[in-house]
This record gives structure tokens, sequence and C-alpha cells, in this order.
């Protein structure tokens, strides 16, 4: 039991590049969950099961963005 405990309790810096990197990912993967929601929304394919699983990935991935730029303009400041 000690050997979980003394792993879980490591910790890794993140240095800026690392989140950048990650910030990246995440924009790329906004833009394309979005086209995607736009190109579905036009055909037959649309239901409120396709709204709302699209709509779970926009809005996490959205939450994410918007705390990266927070993230960039603190940097800035």
């Amino acid at each position: 039991m000690s050997m979980v405990a003394a792993i879980s309790n490591v910790q890794i810096p993140f240095t800026v590049d690392v989140i950048t990197q990650g910030g990246t990912i995440a924009a790329v993967s906004l833009v394309v969950s979005l086209s995607i929601a736009l190109l579905v929304s036009d055909s037959k394919y649309w239901n409120k099961w396709a709204s709302s699983t699209l709509n779970i990935c926009t809005s996490s991935l959205l939450i994410t963005f918007a705390a990266i730029v927070l993230l960039k303009i603190i940097m800035l400041v």
C-alpha cells in the first residue's frame, strides 16, 4: 500500500511549452468539432443524440480553450 502512495504523490512540473502544445491540440480539436456539428446539423443524421454528443465535446473543448487564452493573457501581464 505504501508503494501506491509513494507513486501517486509524485509531482511532475509542466513547462509552458507543454501547455502551448496542448493548446494547439485543443484549438484544432475545437475547430474540427464545430465543423462536424455544422455539417451534421444540415443532414438527415441530426437528432437529439448527435446534438447532445457534439455539445458535450464542444463545451469541454471551449472551456479548455478559454482557460488557455486566459493563461496566455496572464503570462503577458
